[in-house]
Parts: structure tokens; C-alpha cells; sequence
């Protein structure tokens, strides 16, 4: 009697961890409504000659819907020759920059080491975004009285379109 309840106890139970194990491995992939934003992280680091970090950029972009897109970001400066520099562009144009040059921040986060600068905005654009593209740049020195400007950049493309 009771070995028959601790079987139907350990049954149930494993039946639920199995349950739950098959529910954790299963990738769930929300659908875009109109109503849905659709957050997407930012990491990008620009890097000299000797693949130093000369700035970075990380934070998230977000799209409201098909005019309207908010972001959030640190700007920081790690081994550029002069001060980093970060811009926001909107279907392709360099139509706004999001930040200015910067020596150094105000808030220490993990991905630099330095103090770096939050930036952000919303922005409703009055016309379709097809995509925002974030630019991070920096100047490399390379010693030999050469400095280069550096940059990396990411389109993220909305997905309201």
C-alpha cells in the first residue's frame, strides 16, 4: 500500500519535471503585433590596430510601431586618442546625432573600464523608419604620429515594416 502511493507520488513527480524540462527547452518566438514593442540589445565596440578597445556603445533600441523607435545606451571611451563618439541614424541618413565627443562618463558598467554616459530618447520621426542604424566611434593612434578615425556601426531594421 505504501510502496504503491511513494510509486504514484514519484510518477507524478517526474511526470512534472518532465513537463517542465520540455517546456524550458522549447524556444518560444513571440509574433509581432501592432501593439508590441520590440526591444533589441546594442553592443558595439570599436577597435584599433592591436584590436584595442577604443569605445563602445550598449544599451537597447526599441520600435514602437512604423514612425516612432526609443533608445537607451552608455556611451564610454576606453583607449581612443581623443574622445568616442556615438550617433543614431534613421533609414540610413545621419540625421541625428546621439551623442556628443566625450573624455569620460558618469556610471561604471561592466563592459568598460572607464565611467561611460547614458544617452537616450525616444523618437517619433513623422514618416516610416525602415531601420536605425548605431555608430560608435574612436581615433586610433598607432605611435608613429598617424591617427586614424575608427568605426563600427549595426543596422537594426524595424520590424513594424
Amino acid at each position: 500500500m505504501l510502496s504503491d502511493i511513494l510509486r504514484r507520488r514519484t510518477r507524478r513527480l517526474l511526470t512534472a519535471v518532465l513537463a517542465l524540462l520540455a517546456a524550458a527547452a522549447v524556444t518560444v518566438v513571440p509574433a509581432h503585433s501592432a501593439s508590441a514593442a520590440a526591444r533589441v540589445p546594442i553592443f558595439l565596440e570599436v577597435r584599433g590596430d592591436s584590436s584595442q578597445k577604443l569605445a563602445g556603445i550598449y544599451g537597447w533600441i526599441e520600435f514602437n510601431d512604423s514612425t516612432t523607435y526609443t533608445y537607451q545606451f552608455y556611451l564610454c571611451r576606453e583607449s581612443s586618442y581623443s574622445a568616442a563618439g556615438g550617433y543614431v541614424k534613421i533609414n540610413d541618413r545621419a540625421t541625428l546625432r546621439a551623442s556628443y565627443s566625450l573624455n569620460w562618463g558618469d556610471t561604471t558598467i561592466p563592459e568598460c573600464r572607464y565611467p561611460a554616459q547614458l544617452y537616450g530618447a525616444t523618437d517619433y520621426v513623422g514618416s516610416t523608419v525602415r531601420n536605425v542604424t548605431v555608430e560608435v566611434e574612436g581615433v586610433n593612434f598607432n605611435g608613429q604620429n598617424q591617427a586614424t578615425w575608427k568605426k563600427n556601426w549595426f543596422t537594426y531594421d524595424n520590424p513594424f515594416n
